[in-house]
Formats: structure tokens, sequence, C-alpha cells
């Protein structure tokens, strides 16, 4: 039940207490996420920058893994298989990088526009992390996949290798 001053107050144009601090929290929310996006999409961005482009497996990542495999001892049929392995996956994860960028620029827009669908907000959200989680599967398939490959004593030293690594592809200092 409104009173007769929020009354009076809406028929002026004037927000009350209780709206100004919803519109609030929703432009407080509203900018958090568009920041998480902008964020996926300064990543993505510098992704396509690198020499890898979109090439999953080629590029940075795949150079990357020939000198790990330089460093194990890895046989030419061994690498020819883990090229192969990567060469399948590529399609898939370039389909769904192109998906993740496309539900990226619509939640944008979503967040963006005139007025505010939460329920798309909420399925595009939906969307994304599906996406993302395909995307970890594929990798993890992939990287299952390449070790199987290796023997057990390339696949011991391919892990003290990432290992050393770690500090560089993280937040942070390297641990130690």
């Amino acid at each position: 039940m409104q009173t007769e001053v929020q009354t009076q107050a809406e028929e002026d144009g004037v927000m009350t207490r209780a709206a100004r601090g919803t519109r609030r929290k929703i432009l407080i929310a509203s900018l958090a996420v568009l920041m998480l996006a902008g964020a996926g999409g300064v990543a993505s961005s510098a992704r396509a920058a690198s020499p890898a482009g979109d090439e999953v497996g080629e590029g940075m990542p795949m150079r990357r893994m020939q000198r790990i495999l330089d460093r194990v001892g890895a046989t030419p049929a061994q690498r020819d298989q883990i090229r192969a392995i990567w060469s399948g996956l590529r399609t898939q994860l370039r389909a769904e990088r192109t998906q993740k960028k496309s539900l990226r620029q619509q939640m944008v827009a979503a967040l963006t526009a005139p007025t505010i669908n939460a329920g798309e907000v909420e399925r595009l959200r939906k969307q994304s992390i599906a996406s993302a989680d395909k995307i970890s599967a594929l990798f993890t398939q992939g990287m299952v996949a390449s070790a199987q490959v290796l023997t057990p004593e390339q696949r011991k030293l391919a892990g003290e290798e990432l290992a050393k690594g770690r500090g560089h592809h993280r937040w942070g200092p390297p641990s130690e």
C-alpha cells in the first residue's frame, strides 16, 4: 500500500528511496556482468591477435607441445598420432569458440538494451556455461588421448616440463 507521499513522488517523477536502491542494485549487477563479458572479449581478442589465431593446436600451443615432445623424446610416430588427435578436435573446438563468441555478443546486447530481460540474460548465461564446459571436455579428451600415446616415463617427463611452465601461465608469482 502506497502512502500519499509515495504516490505524489511518483506523479512528480521523483524516485523513492526503495526504488533508487533497487535500480542501483540492477545497475551494479549489470555493470559487473558487462565487465566479465568484456574480460572474456579481451582474452579472445588477445588469443586472436596471437600467432595461433583461431587455430587450436597451431601457433603457440602447438609449439609448446612440440617443445615438450622434444624434451620427452617422442618418436615421429607418436608426434604424428598426437597431431592427428588435435587435428580431429580442431573443427569441433573452432565451432564451439565461434558459438561462445556469438553468445558473448548476445549477452552484451541483452545487457545494453533499453529494457533488460532477465530471463534472456539467464538463458544466455546458461548457454555460455554449457559452451565453456564443452570446450573443456574437448580439451580434456585431447589431453587424455595425447597422454595415452606416450609411455609412462614420457608422461612423467612431460608432467615435469608442464610444472616448470606453470608459473608463467597463471596469475601471481611462480610456485616453488
